[in-house]
């Protein structure tokens, strides 16, 4: 095995010991030094196992006193269009966000995805989502600020994480939105990334780019969502595929009888 690969062994190894019952909830593991020795590996390679359990929230590293085996929160579901009250609604009553908004200047990939002019003026909306004190999401939303005469930096409550309170503004200012479309990926964290979610780049993450354009085609919102992988899960609803169609489920075959 390679040794960029060899963490993720140590990981499996220990995520199996917890699973198990080797290391019970609440116990302390071993030192480093008496885990790497257990594991025969080096305590670099140890480390960055212990980060992946940390990150699955399987383990919990308290300052002085050593590293402890914890369980893992529910997942945060990503249910677009939810509203308070709903079932798919109330695990944001876990997330705390802080939110800031700033003007930019649309650059190369930006100006692609809301098929602008590169250096259109854009309002930019970050959500940062933390459950407690852990880092969970961030959502970057973007809107040309061409799109609404009125000001949209007026959000006076937060009611989604996701960056929704957005898309309410566009509608109080008359902007309705037609279509929106949803594009996720499961990768690792970048750089930029896992710092602002104070992972490692080793941690999954799922990626969600949402467009939305109003009746005429013109592209409206532009967000980039990245939540925790490990603790997260997306559900979306939609209307069914064949609406029109009925199943032929009793087994006959349309065609020439003999």
């Amino acid at each position: 095995m390679t040794l960029s690969l060899r963490y993720q062994q140590i990981a499996d190894e220990l995520r199996r010991g917890i699973t198990t019952g080797t290391y019970k909830l609440g116990e302390r593991l071993p030192s480093e030094d008496a885990l790497a020795a257990l594991l025969d590996v080096g305590r670099p390679t140890l480390r960055d196992a212990l980060d992946v359990l940390q990150a699955e929230g399987l383990l919990k590293k308290r300052h002085g006193s050593g590293t402890y085996v914890t369980r893992p929160q529910p997942p945060v579901r990503y249910a677009p269009g939810a509203r308070t009250g709903q079932p798919d609604a109330a695990v944001h009553s876990k997330i705390r966000t802080t939110l800031s908004v700033t003007s930019i200047k649309a650059g190369v990939k930006l100006a692609s995805l809301l098929h602008v002019p590169g250096g259109t003026p854009v309002a930019k909306y970050r959500y940062l989502n933390r459950e407690g004190e852990v880092a969970h999401s961030v959502a970057h939303v973007h809107v040309p600020q061409s799109v609404a005469d009125r000001d949209l930096r007026q959000i006076r409550e937060v009611r989604s994480p996701w960056g929704e309170d957005v898309l309410r503004l566009l509608l109080r200012a008359g902007v309705h939105v037609e279509t929106t479309a949803q594009r996720l990926a499961a990768r690792l964290a970048t750089a930029e990334e896992a710092k602002l979610l104070e992972i490692t780049i080793r941690t999954p993450v799922l990626s969600i780019e949402r467009v939305s354009t109003d009746a005429g085609g013109r592209v409206v919102e532009a967000a980039h969502l990245v939540l925790r992988g490990e603790r997260s899960e997306a559900v979306f609803t939609t209307p069914a595929l064949f609406p029109d169609e009925e199943a032929a489920d009793d087994g006959t075959v349309d065609g020439d009888a003999d």
